[in-house]
């Protein structure tokens, strides 16, 4: 739980980055850098909640 707290962290910090990056240079590679970065969180986020929706079907 601690790896999943660290790394959205990271990734928050990556993607203010590149927000801040794309407001100084208004170029677009940085945007579909922070893109790519939510989309990953996003399917991240989904594997863990299925992961943990099994665990509680299987051991129920």
């Amino acid at each position: 739980m601690i790896a999943l707290r660290l790394l959205l962290v990271l990734a928050l910090i990556g993607i203010a980055g590149l927000a801040l990056a794309w407001l100084f240079t208004r170029d677009k590679k940085y945007l579909r850098y922070a893109s790519r970065i939510v989309r990953f969180i996003v399917v991240l986020a989904v594997v863990v909640a299925l992961v943990f929706v099994a665990e509680r079907v299987i051991l129920r």
